[in-house]
């Protein structure tokens, strides 16, 4: 296996680690500051940058457990912002629904971008074997 994948996926897996941590101790926490929530956030995003290692695979099976993991996150984030909003409590600061659409969204994007990739790679193998 190509070290360019396993860090990839290394990536990957270390993004959703740091937006599973940010989704599970954002509703709980009161008081937000600036600097930690950007920082967890640039991380994330960073790691999903990187993860785009990964799309140089030529292994459908793996751009499509990316995909579906990253279209996961992102429902899972959407599903979270919802039911925050459903609770209508007033503790809940904007800039929380703000985050969880901004994962939901940079989450949903990568997902697309991997099932494209995925669906040309199913395509150009087709036609190789033509």
């Amino acid at each position: 296996m190509n070290i360019r994948i396993v860090f990839g996926f290394l990536f990957f897996l270390l993004s959703i680690i740091f937006c599973a941590v940010q989704l599970i101790t954002l509703p709980a926490s009161e008081h937000l500051e600036a600097v930690p929530l950007i920082l967890q956030f640039f991380s994330a995003s960073v790691c999903l940058l990187l993860a785009s290692l990964a799309a140089q695979s030529g292994h459908n099976a793996g751009t499509t457990a990316v995909s579906v993991i990253a279209f996961s996150v992102c429902f899972l984030a959407l599903l979270i912002g919802g039911v925050m909003a459903m609770r209508n409590t007033a503790e809940m600061a904007p800039i929380k629904y703000v985050i969880f659409l901004a994962y939901g969204g940079l989450y949903g994007f990568f997902g697309l971008a991997f099932s494209l990739l995925s669906g040309k790679s199913a395509k150009s193998e087709a036609q190789k074997e033509e």
